[in-house]
């Protein structure tokens, strides 16, 4: 008898782990269950504007390098295309507020497309500035529908994991474009016997995928904009009630977008010239970052729900910059390799779970202006250092610019923790985190 006890004592220790995480799965199952059809429609649209947008940033820079533009140049195009963004941000998000939202993702999906094509034939430096200028306009309309959406077509009960599951899909297009596109320059290239050809020929396939988004789109049937939301306006007593708020949730991503647009639009880059790689070589390792990525991102609600949503973004931003360090200063290829996998996993695990925690704090009538605000403080602080970064890569190499981004990135955490450190409350006998009623912060 005291044998079976002993048997039946050991048991629970080892069934336990298993029971959990059974019932972790199960819980996450059930909350993408209450995706709404509305969500699930832009979810699938937006995976193959993805695929397209993956297959850009994987490839042009290789493209525009072929054609003998130094990072400078590239660094203008970038920059151009963050300068679009950022300046239609605010209007796009007021505009939203007041009209459905399906033209207008019609319209801006054919637009990106459009321009887009544009980038692959049109070589003239300053002809690509414009187009980089416009396809970034294009796209804003896109990024800043995209939050108020989610939190038009969702409760409470499913919020989180549809932000992460929504960044998850974008992470799994760039693993399908990371994946297919290297290979397809190098059959294209052999198809054509001209290696720009075969760069800009898998381009506009790209483009033609990302066409497809207008399928989806079309097929969403989103009602007018509330009331509350049709009162979205910038007035000097908003300013002066809400404006500290402004300035905090912004002032974090600034520093962060700082921090990326020095080095993470030169990554390819950065593998072609440390270690003279050919483009399928270089997809392949971006595809592992994105699956890095990927289940990093699915594991945010988990973590979220047992540290909170400022917690976890501070943490797993701090825990990449080892990482950091060693893509600065290591010539070993699988080690540098390892930290650029595990260093996007976690610094992307904290992206949805930040733009989730800016709609909460945002009021219901304020939530179009503060993704806004979200995206232009981090596309124009990218949009300036990719400028600057590729001028400091082009004369002092990716080591300075990689520590310039350490530091940055550090200081973001810190100011992210000052500001929100406050701002969620451990539910009483139970367990996740809630933000109480929204104080001025």
């Amino acid at each position: 008898m005291s044998s079976r006890n002993s048997h039946l004592a050991t048991k629970p220790p080892s069934v336990e782990p298993l029971t959990r995480v059974r019932a972790s799965l199960a819980e996450y199952v059930r909350h993408v269950r209450m995706f709404s059809r509305n969500a699930r429609l832009y979810l699938t649209g937006s995976f193959l504007m993805a695929i397209n947008f993956a297959v850009f940033q994987l490839l042009f820079n290789l493209y525009l390098r072929e054609n003998g533009f130094a990072e400078s140049a590239i660094g203008q195009v970038l920059s151009a295309r963050g300068l679009g963004m950022v300046l239609i941000a605010v209007p796009a998000a007021l505009l939203l507020s007041r009209i459905r939202l399906k033209p207008v993702l019609l319209l801006a999906g054919t637009l990106f497309a459009f321009f887009s094509a544009g980038m692959c034939v049109f070589l003239d430096l300053s002809h690509l500035r414009g187009l980089a200028l416009l396809v970034g306009m294009a796209f804003s309309f896109y990024r800043v529908a995209s939050g108020p959406f989610y939190m038009r077509n969702s409760s409470r009960l499913e919020r989180t994991h549809l932000f992460s599951f929504s960044f998850a899909m974008m992470i799994l297009a760039n693993m399908v474009g990371s994946a297919g596109s290297g290979n397809l320059v190098t059959l294209m290239t052999s198809l054509t016997g001209d290696l720009i050809l075969g760069y800009r020929y898998t381009l506009l396939l790209g483009i033609l995928v990302g066409l497809t988004a207008l399928i989806p789109f079309s097929m969403i049937k989103a009602a007018a904009p509330s009331a509350e939301e049709n009162r979205i306006t910038l007035t000097l007593s908003q300013l002066k009630r809400r404006g500290r708020f402004y300035v905090k949730i912004s002032s974090a991503n600034l520093l962060i977008g700082l921090g990326a647009g020095l080095i993470i639009p030169f990554l390819n880059l950065f593998f072609r010239d440390r270690f003279d790689l050919p483009p399928d070589r270089i997809g392949w390792y971006f595809f592992a970052v994105s699956c890095s990525m990927f289940f990093g991102t699915l594991s945010g609600p988990v973590l979220a729900k047992r540290l909170g949503l400022v917690r976890t973004i501070v943490i797993t931003q701090l825990a990449s910059i080892p990482f950091m360090f060693v893509l600065a200063y290591s010539y070993v290829l699988p080690l540098v390799v390892a930290a650029f996998v595990l260093r996007g996993g976690l610094m992307n695990l904290g992206v949805p779970i930040s733009t989730n925690f800016g709609m909460e704090m945002a009021e219901k009538n304020e939530q179009g202006l503060v993704n806004a605000l979200l995206m232009v403080s981090w596309t124009g602080s990218w949009m300036l250092s990719a400028l600057i970064g590729g001028f400091v890569i082009e004369r002092f190499g990716y080591t300075v610019a990689l520590n310039v981004s350490i530091v940055l990135y550090v200081f973001s955490s810190l100011v992210y923790w000052g500001f929100f450190r406050n701002a969620e409350r451990k539910r009483e006998g139970a367990r996740g985190w809630v933000i109480p009623e929204r104080s001025e912060l």
